[in-house]
């Protein structure tokens, strides 16, 4: 009897250990209000490896330095938005307010007549940095997307469902899309900020 219940609490043990690895190895869903603003990796500095011509290979395995974050500032014809509220994240580039859920950036999209715009950063990748150090502080580039985007930006090796779906194979991407979540344009690689601006205002028809 007493081997029986050694066996019987042999196998509970297993299937208790089992459950907990399936829990722990769950896989997050990109629609569960999953953060879109990259996380930082001070050990990581960017680098032209698998970088040429503005746009840098997916490398899923690095993550990016941000750790040079600012505060943003207000301007007023942006209060219109919640910019406040836990689904807008100030203080990664100064002057633009991104969104950090794309379900919300759709809802808040429609009611505001605006599009989505969806940066794709990637780990490690050298004109990322550009765009985001030269192009995304710009004040006219700010201007348009504060204006007419809710904007978003992620790695891809954190949005690796939303990277596939959108077919992203390179970094730095920008997807427009509508309210609807029809795609409008992209813009897949590193551009100065007058060919940025010029090419967000063709794509939105601004």
């Amino acid at each position: 009897m007493g081997k029986f219940k050694f066996i019987v609490l042999l196998i509970f043990a297993f299937v208790l250990v089992c459950g907990v690895v399936l829990v722990v190895d769950a896989p997050t869903s990109f629609d569960d209000s999953q953060t879109l603003i990259p996380t930082s990796d001070a050990n990581v500095d960017a680098d032209a490896s698998n970088c040429e011509d503005g746009s840098c290979l997916i490398d899923s395995k690095k993550t990016e330095d941000n750790s040079s974050k600012k505060t943003a500032k207000k301007d007023t014809k942006s209060e219109k938005f919640d910019y406040d509220s836990k689904y807008y994240e100030v203080s990664y580039i100064e002057g633009l307010y991104f969104c950090n859920d794309l379900e919300r950036a759709f809802k808040d999209a429609k009611a505001h007549h605006r599009n989505v715009m969806i940066v794709f950063d990637g780990a490690a990748c050298i004109y990322c940095e550009y765009l985001k150090e030269d192009t995304l502080t710009d004040a006219a580039v700010q201007k348009e997307i504060n204006d007419n985007y809710i904007i978003l930006i992620t790695q891809t090796s954190e949005s690796p469902e939303l990277t596939s779906q959108l077919n992203i194979y390179g970094t730095p991407t920008t997807v427009v899309l509508d309210g609807d979540g029809n795609e409008l344009g992209r813009i897949e690689e590193y551009e100065p900020p007058e060919e940025y601006l010029a090419h967000l205002k063709e794509i939105s028809g601004n």
